[in-house]
């Protein structure tokens, strides 16, 4: 027909004006050219009005239902309605779409996997989650974009992406103050530029910031992560991460670990799995970044994954992605890292994901509520993003650990004055380092979390302080909260003396349980490093029972650990052990937790 070679010539020439008149012309002449209708939708498309595309797709498979020609126009009409969230249309669309496919081929996998989505996202739909969200206050919500939210351990601090006016993308924070968000301000003008700033992560304490600027003369590639400090108030210069993290391809969305010293990244690098990939890295002893290593399956998939977000329990992640079984597009799931590696990534669920694309979640360290941004609304051609945040239903809190947060000062006990101090956080059933973080320089200031389902040792060390261990039994703890705790450091003085707060006895013996081992372990490094110290070990218990059995027991149990010592290589002269029963209790033995503190082994220097 004259009129559609015609249309199609000034098609393929982009001349659309007059493709769509000589189309319009065929089919005056025949409306059930299904070819015509097909280069309508096309056109249609062009011009932005997928509402008559879609009208115009649906002709053709009606004229042609079965024809091979109209897979193309099955295929549009399927994508649409997944994206529309029409799983029912969109799976009988797929039921005449497959069969014109050729056996094992591309196109026929990726239809019977829409297929899958289809079954999906119907069950999901009849099963959905109670969530209603709420719009932070336009005090935050201030900008035309905000996106990729970030938190503090505590909840107090939260950082975000804003796109300017100017078409600047920066870093801004706000605190939360008197029960509101105070106005957001840009992070530091030594982290935002004139460039653009965006994607960024904070550790648990909110001192240490890795974020992504692109196209900078110290770059390696199209997008680089870079990092910053905080002492006091002010943020450090910040620096490429360097050739072990950055690669000449695109480097971007990174979360930190609590302690700052595990990073989680996106990137299209060479050596993935897919497009997009989560990989990792590690601050090393020389404080250099190890060279990043991809997480793997089952996190990764052949398709792209995106803005990982690691929560302050330390090992659950939390990501999106568009290769794992969802609604269509990126959906958002979490996985937890354990012994034997990372688990089955489980989809959130309806409708925290839907139809659309859901790329960016953060969860508050009590796992109480998730903060996202939400397209809202066009302003003209402009998209708007706003932030929001709504409260986690029981069933999705019930699947991972809620953390606790601990925060305060470190100080000297003798003139109150701050310490800078490093301290490290213990799995005790494990022994493992989980956290290793250090004070504020200018103050003193501490913050790290503390997730529910272990046991776990704090211990602060400082140079002329004797080290301070603190002990948290969180094994059967469900609820989490923050926690205010001063830490007052001893000065290596004569009969200074402190508690071991992470020394385990079986219950009415001198036997050490396998636990104390932490506790004595740091007890010996620091013997050794300070080599002309003594220490005098002394038991004490609570006043239940015979006081003369429990001043027998007090002995014992300080004799376990002395002889612990002496058996590591301390000498003998350097270690005395004495046991004092009920005699010097810490409080009155007038409750169960006042007769666990009485219940200790403390050391004294003599």
């Amino acid at each position: 027909m004259e009129a559609f070679e015609r249309s199609t010539k000034f098609f393929n020439e982009k001349n659309y004006e007059q493709a769509n008149r000589w189309t319009d012309e065929t089919l005056k002449y025949d409306s059930t050219f299904a070819e015509a209708h097909f280069r309508k939708a096309q056109l249609y498309e062009i011009y932005t009005q997928p509402d008559l595309a879609l009208q115009s797709y649906r002709k053709v498979v009606t004229l042609r239902p079965d024809a091979p020609q109209s897979a193309a126009a099955y295929q549009k009409l399927i994508e649409y309605h997944l994206r529309a969230g029409e799983y029912a249309q969109a799976k009988n669309d797929l039921t005449r779409y497959i069969p014109l496919l050729r056996p094992n081929s591309v196109a026929q996998k990726r239809a019977q996997r829409q297929l899958q989505t289809c079954a999906f996202g119907e069950k999901a739909i009849e099963n959905p989650l109670v969530i209603s969200p709420e719009e932070l206050s336009d005090t935050v919500n201030q900008f035309i974009l905000q996106y990729f939210p970030a938190l503090t351990a505590d909840g107090e601090t939260l950082l975000f992406t804003a796109l300017r006016p100017e078409n600047d993308e920066d870093l801004y924070i706000t605190h939360f103050k008197d029960g509101r968000w105070t106005a957001p301000v840009s992070i530091s003008d030594k982290i935002n530029t004139a460039e653009n700033e965006g994607t960024g992560t904070l550790s648990a304490d909110g001192r240490t910031l890795v974020f992504t600027a692109c196209n900078r003369r110290d770059g390696y590639g199209s997008c680089d992560l870079y990092i910053s400090r905080k002492n006091g108030k002010d943020w450090e210069a910040p620096k490429n991460l360097g050739i072990n993290v950055n690669t000449p391809f695109w480097e971007s969305q990174p979360t930190l670990s609590p302690d700052g010293r595990t990073l989680y990244f996106i990137s299209d690098r060479k050596g993935g799995i897919g497009g997009r990939d989560v990989w990792y890295t590690s601050l090393q002893k020389n404080g250099e970044w190890s060279a990043a290593k991809n997480v793997g399956e089952p996190v990764n998939t052949l398709d792209d994954e995106a803005s990982p977000y690691l929560h302050a329990n330390g090992h659950t992640l939390f990501f999106a992605s568009e290769g794992h079984q969802g609604f269509g597009g990126y959906d958002l799931f979490f996985s937890d890292s354990t012994a034997t590696g990372w688990q089955k990534p489980e989809n959130l669920g309806y409708p925290i994901n839907t139809s659309d694309n859901q790329v960016a979640l953060v969860i508050t360290s009590d796992s109480q509520y998730g903060y996202y941004s939400l397209d809202t609304k066009r302003v003209g051609n402009q998209r708007v993003s706003r932030l929001y945040r709504f409260r986690l239903p029981t069933e999705l809190q019930q699947k991972f650990n809620a953390a606790n947060y601990l925060k305060g000062l470190v100080t000297d006990s003798r003139s109150g004055k701050s310490v800078k101090a490093n301290l490290e956080l213990i799995d005790l059933k494990t022994g493992k380092v989980v956290q290793r973080f250090s004070t504020d320089t200018d103050n003193g200031q501490y913050l790290t979390t503390l997730p529910n389902g272990s046991e776990w040792g704090l211990y602060v060390n400082a140079a002329g302080y004797f080290y301070k261990s603190l002990s948290f039994d969180y094994t059967q703890k469900n609820k989490a909260e923050g926690l205010q705790l001063d830490i007052k450091l001893e000065p290596m003085n004569l009969n200074t003396f402190g508690v071991l707060s992470n020394i385990y006895f079986e219950t009415g013996k001198a036997d050490l349980q396998d636990k104390s081992r932490t506790e004595l372990n740091k007890l010996i490094e620091e013997l050794k490093l300070q080599s002309t110290l003594r220490i005098e070990i002394a038991g004490h218990t609570d006043d239940v029972g015979d006081p003369k059995q429990n001043q027998i027991l007090s002995q014992k149990r300080a004799q376990s650990v002395a002889d612990y010592l002496i058996t590591a290589g301390i000498s003998r002269e350097r270690i005395r052990a004495i046991g004092f029963g009920e005699a010097k209790p810490m409080a009155p033995n007038t409750s169960e937790e006042n007769r666990q503190l009485n219940r200790r082994i403390e050391w004294r220097i003599w």
